[in-house]
Formats: C-alpha cells, sequence, structure tokens
C-alpha cells in the first residue's frame, strides 16, 4: 500500500523549498496538481502543475475524475486548483502540495492509502516578506495576489482547522 505526504501551510511558508529539497533526494513520486491560473515565470508544464483551461476542469470534475478541488475568486478571476485521481497509483509513494480541505477529501476518496499531513508555520511577517520579494522578481508583480492569498490563508489555516 503507498503513502501519501501532504505539505500542508499558508503562502510563504517554506512548502516548495521542502518539497524540492524531499522530492530530489528521497525516492518519492510527485502528485502533479492541475489548475486554472496562469504559469508563472521559472515554472514548467508538467512539472509545476498541468496548465488547463476551467472547461477541461469542469469535464475532469464532472467524470469523477477529482479527488479535490479547490476555487479562488482573484482579482484576475477563478484560479482552480485539482488533483486528479488519474494520477495516483496505488502501489507507489507520493509527495504533495495541499491544503487542509484537499487533505479531508483524500481521506474521505483514498481509504485504501496512508496518508500523512506535514504542517508548516512560520511567522507572518517572514512570510509576507518572502512572498514580496518572490513577486517583485516577476515582469508584472500581482502585488494584489499577495494579498489575496494572505486574507485567504487567515480563513484556511486558522487556529481551529489547525488544532
Amino acid at each position: 500500500m503507498g503513502k501519501i505526504i501532504f505539505y500542508i501551510g499558508p503562502s510563504s511558508s517554506g512548502k516548495d523549498t521542502f518539497y524540492k529539497y524531499t522530492s530530489e533526494n528521497y525516492d518519492i513520486s510527485d502528485i502533479v496538481l492541475y489548475t486554472t491560473r496562469p504559469i508563472r515565470e521559472g515554472e514548467k508544464e508538467g512539472v509545476n502543475y498541468f496548465y488547463i483551461t476551467k472547461e477541461k476542469m469542469n469535464d475532469m470534475e464532472k467524470k469523477g475524475m477529482l479527488i479535490e478541488r479547490r476555487d479562488y475568486n482573484t482579482k484576475y478571476g477563478v484560479w482552480s486548483y485539482a488533483t486528479s485521481i488519474c494520477n495516483i497509483d496505488n502501489l507507489k509513494n507520493y509527495l504533495t502540495l495541499n491544503t487542509w480541505d484537499g487533505y479531508s477529501s483524500f481521506i474521505k476518496k483514498l481509504d485504501n492509502k496512508e496518508l500523512f499531513p506535514v504542517y508548516f508555520e512560520l511567522d507572518p511577517k517572514v512570510r509576507l516578506e518572502r512572498a514580496l520579494k518572490r513577486e517583485s522578481k516577476e515582469e508584472c508583480p500581482k502585488y494584489d495576489e499577495v494579498e489575496r492569498r494572505f486574507k485567504s490563508d487567515e480563513k484556511d489555516y486558522r487556529k481551529e482547522l489547525i488544532e
């Protein structure tokens, strides 16, 4: 039986850094998520995400291909993120970035897997500094998107959910 490790935490808490290290140094497969958001500078199709249209995402959901889906209402439109059941082999071990809600969906839909959440927590000031630094490297920085993510994180990672 395969295992899935979930790196869970708010924006700029270090999940991506640990994810990259774990992927490069351990025999573990990545679960590549699907997203409708635009590709960022330095990201690669099929590595960071599968970048698809919202119509394709909706079609996958209708066909029962998604384990979980999250929609975020941004200034740039609704951006969706999802995990497809098609990307998971029951014999492999996996690593994924996700949220508490996503983790809960996995529990409900994959009762034949061992699931291990790892929560990342970092001082909000340090997280904000990291997010602003990362966004400032973009050709057209979207600082309002940083603000939206941090507001969303307040809801998604509130104390009662963590406990």
